[in-house]
């Protein structure tokens, strides 16, 4: 099976769905870069953090888990446009995708 995660994972259809939204295949401005890159930063290190290793599994199940939360806390990612939500999933899916966790 080549590299990458299948169609089917999250990972695949939310960075798949957030990149008609978000600014993912083009260059970005310097001050969301630096978002992106500090949210990353933070999502690597709490897999880490608690003994996991970064990978399409554990990063998935971080998404799941955060996007989980958002909803409870009644996040609709329509009402803002850049929020912090919005740009930590931005930064998950980028992250998926430098990566190579999603094609």
């Amino acid at each position: 099976m080549p590299s990458g995660t299948s169609v089917r994972h999250p990972l695949a259809g939310l960075t798949r769905d957030f990149h008609r939204i978000g600014p993912l295949d083009r260059p970005i401005e310097p001050w969301m870069c630096a978002e992106l890159d500090q949210h990353a930063a933070q999502v690597c290190e709490g897999i880490t953090a608690s003994g996991g290793e970064l990978n399409a599994r554990t990063l998935g199940t971080y998404l799941h888990g955060f996007l989980d939360g958002c909803l409870e806390r009644g996040w609709d990612s329509e009402a803002v446009e850049y929020d912090w939500e919005t740009l930590r999933v931005l930064a998950i899916c980028r992250l998926a995708k430098d990566r190579g966790f999603v094609r």
